[in-house]
């Protein structure tokens, strides 16, 4: 049987809710903000709102039964553990070297370290997805549109901060990219099948045809977002295993970290 080939048109612009919204003011209708060096209190609690704002906004256009909120954190709670890292290749992940987001071409562990000693604060999200979308078999087809919406709620996040003068905030967020659609339930089975889809662009010496959108795994950095998470004050998360079905489940999170100043 010959292997699939994903057509250029559908590697351009992924089918899960991968494409931006409009909310919050339009920006052009907002002047310019000064180049900010130093943390301000008053802007920080701005930005927060923006992001539960950003959350809610994106959640409610997306139709879903999902909840999420947005934290202001210091970044001495964010917890690094090498052994996460190590887990994106023991057991190998299904998105180890297909994207410069994943290992082994995302920022190490100590890049990663290197990274959070710059800021002192940072943005935490929560984000809970419907649960009958992260249990056998539904995960091995549901979760691109979640992780997908998670990687837009950070990408606006950072966004925000950067005009309002933190032009140095930078986004991560949980799970492997999904941007191109390389695990849409489209491709999902033909990559299961060792069929042939496309590797990532960046690999191949190309743009990313997200170059704006695409963001870092936490996990694949080494950051351990339920640690940190439970650290910030949040909800420790269930181990989900496949024979538990999604009533038995209590909640299932995901995280993002947009570093601001």
């Amino acid at each position: 049987m010959a292997q699939k080939v994903i057509p250029e048109v559908d590697k351009e612009w992924s089918k899960i809710s991968f494409k931006w919204r409009r909310l919050l003011p339009i920006k052009k209708d907002r002047p310019p903000s000064p180049i900010k060096f130093e943390a301000d209190e008053e802007v920080l609690n701005e930005l927060l709102d923006r992001s539960n704002k950003i959350i809610d906004e994106l959640i409610k256009k997306s139709k879903i039964d999902a909840s999420g909120h947005a934290k202001l954190i210091t970044t001495d709670k964010i917890v690094i553990d090498p052994r996460v890292r190590w887990k994106c290749q023991i057991p190998i992940c299904f998105g180890f070297g297909t994207s410069i987001n994943c290992p082994p071409h995302s920022p190490t562990t100590d890049q990663m370290r290197e990274i959070i000693s710059c800021y002192k604060h940072a943005i935490l999200v929560s984000f809970y997805p419907p649960k009958k979308n992260h249990v056998f078999p539904s995960i091995l087809l549901g979760v691109q549109g979640d992780v997908n919406l998670l990687n837009q709620m950070v990408g606006m996040i950072e966004g925000e901060a950067t005009y309002l003068g933190y032009y140095l905030a930078m986004g991560f967020k949980g799970g492997p990219c999904v941007g191109c659609g390389f695990f849409s339930p489209e491709y999902f089975k033909d990559l299961m099948q060792q069929k042939k889809i496309p590797t990532c662009p960046t690999l191949n010496g190309e743009m990313c045809r997200q170059y704006l959108r695409a963001r870092p795994a936490l996990e694949a950095c080494g950051v351990d977002s339920f640690a940190t998470a439970v650290k910030c004050g949040e909800k420790a998360p269930y181990v989900i295993n496949p024979e538990h079905p999604d009533e038995s489940i209590p909640f299932v999170v995901w995280h993002g970290i947009v570093f601001v100043v």
